[in-house]
């Protein structure tokens, strides 16, 4: 779920006014110390099974004696599900705290069998991004990647695009971000397909706008427009519902309330 991570294919000569934006957002969709967790469902053929769970924190720090924002995703299986697909998923990153920029991030995962592990270091005075990543499949390796245009992590993300201005996007427009997953570049998208009120599985509704997703693919999610999200229609663009096909099924992950 963390991984839901939302964004539009860049031009390959650069980032755009668009993306210039998502750059420096202002910091409005939430506070110090926002908690947020999820239920994943499964599918098993007509039944949907609680398969785990998926908790956000957003809080303040310092990093090197600077203010800074902390951003924390932990994701697990249920322990009655891990015989089928067992995750123990980490995600850590730290960010400006004016403006979100990424400073640090370290993703350290266990998906199904697949040990991953992420360590990003943001140089903004030299423009390269340090990228230290292992994986059960490959060695360690080091390798520097130029920061151009608006780079960020997968969890920074996140939080950028949930601080975006969406009231001037018309339904159909692709907004880009460029991320870092594992030690490569993805130039991905997201697209806004309009305004929905959707009924969660706790009988409330709610009103939300809704994007479909373009993902890298990777240990766990296919290539691809897979992803699509609710959020709340407010200043806090929550999300609300995800839906995602995956290498082995597909998952729905509701708001706990």
């Amino acid at each position: 779920m963390t991984t839901f991570l939302m964004t539009l294919v860049f031009p390959r000569t650069g980032c755009g006014q668009h993306a210039r934006a998502l750059c420096t957002p202002e910091v409005v969709a939430f506070s110090p110390g926002e908690k947020m967790q999820f239920d994943v469902y499964y599918n098993w053929g007509f039944v949907w099974l609680h398969a785990g769970e998926v908790e956000f924190k957003a809080d303040t720090t310092l990093w090197n004696g600077k203010p800074a924002w902390r951003f924390l995703s932990t994701g697990t299986s249920r322990p009655s599900y891990d015989w089928f697909f067992k995750v123990r998923d980490r995600y850590e990153s730290w960010a400006t705290r004016e403006d979100l920029k990424p400073l640090e991030f370290v993703r350290d995962t266990y998906e199904g069998g697949f040990e991953c592990y992420n360590h990003y270091l943001f140089d903004y005075a030299s423009e390269i991004m340090s990228a230290t990543t292992f994986t059960s499949k490959r060695n360690t390796s080091v390798k520097a990647i130029p920061i151009t245009g608006c780079l960020s992590d997968v969890l920074t993300a996140i939080y950028i695009t949930r601080n975006l201005d969406i009231r001037t996007w018309t339904i159909n427009q692709k907004m880009p971000m460029a991320m870092v997953l594992d030690d490569s570049r993805f130039d991905l998208y997201i697209l806004y397909l309009g305004k929905e009120t959707i009924t969660h599985r706790n009988k409330k509704t709610y009103n939300c706008l809704k994007f479909s997703t373009s993902v890298a693919g990777g240990s766990i999610f296919k290539g691809g427009e897979a992803i699509t999200v609710w959020v709340t229609d407010d200043k806090s663009h929550t999300p609300v519902l995800v839906q995602a096909e995956i290498l082995v099924g597909s998952v729905k992950v509701y708001l706990r309330d």
